[in-house]
């Protein structure tokens, strides 16, 4: 018989407006046999990805409060939250990418967790447009009606007229024509809206993620039995096969647990014994 996980019949508050529960139950369910239940707050008051409201400090930052949050109005040990970004990507040029992350507390063993996933898989994309042609144009090419839009009117700085979680082509094309009406340069901003409910996209981005969280949970450590054992960083290194120099490849990668100080290197995912030459600064310059 498999060993209980560590969180086997209990209960995981979720702070979330966006109905995040969709993408982040089932794995825990399935993997931790935990129960998610939703804490339902005014997120939009950390911040809004439309910009009414600015966020203040970063992803992990939010993350961490709406999780405090959720504990706290719930009075539930432990707590998990999802929080999102947008913008280019890192290392592709010209590609935008969705940064998802989720954040852990659990305050009976007093530790804090979190993982994050960067994905290319996004819809993201804004654009000032003029005409409807433009805007069917924009709509086709972020998978409207499945993926809602955001529109107003002039720039993405007007936060007093906006049209938020437009589903259907008659109703995009009535808040377009409002939208012109009160514009004061004759155009239109548009938007993809990038709330989890809204966002098939960002929503599968979560689940992919919850599944590798509630992996991770289940996983104790060897030294102080805390769940979340896994991944915490790599060494580079692996020796280049022709000249036996070192490179930038990944030589080992290195586990630890979220509470202790205990760590093991550990053999990298990759499977390689020797980096290929092409990887070798002195083979390859």
């Amino acid at each position: 018989m498999d060993k209980k996980s560590a969180y086997f019949g209990q209960s995981i508050v979720l702070t979330t407006k966006h109905e995040k529960s969709k993408a982040i139950s089932p794995a825990f369910s399935r993997i931790l046999s935990a129960e998610i239940i939703e804490c339902v707050i005014d997120t939009d008051l950390l911040g809004t990805f439309s910009g009414e409201i600015e966020r203040e400090g970063n992803a992990l930052d939010c993350a961490q409060k709406k999780c405090e949050l959720g504990i706290e109005l719930k009075k539930i040990p432990l707590g998990l939250s999802s929080e999102g970004s947008f913008g280019p990507h890192p290392w592709i040029p010209f590609l935008s990418c969705d940064q998802e992350i989720l954040y852990f507390i659990d305050r009976e063993r007093d530790f804090k967790l979190h993982i994050s996933l960067l994905t290319e898989k996004t819809n993201y994309r804004m654009a000032s447009i003029a005409s409807v042609q433009q805007l069917k144009i924009f709509a086709q090419e972020t998978l409207f009606p499945s993926h809602a839009l955001i529109i107003r009117p002039d720039d993405k700085y007007n936060h007093t007229s906006i049209f938020k979680g437009i589903q259907n082509a008659q109703a995009l094309e009535d808040c377009f024509k409002e939208c012109m009406r009160l514009s004061k340069e004759g155009k239109v901003w548009v938007e993809t809206d990038m709330r989890a409910h809204m966002n098939p996209s960002r929503m599968n981005a979560i689940e992919n993620l919850s599944v590798e969280f509630a992996k991770r949970l289940s996983v104790s450590c060897p030294e102080c039995n805390t769940p979340g054992w896994g991944k915490v960083g790599y060494e580079k290194g692996l020796s280049c096969a022709d000249c036996g120099l070192k490179t930038e490849v990944i030589n080992m990668e290195i586990a630890g647990c979220p509470k202790c100080d205990y760590q093991e290197k550990l053999p990298p995912a990759h499977g390689l014994l020797k980096a290929d030459p092409s990887d070798c600064l002195y083979c390859n310059p």
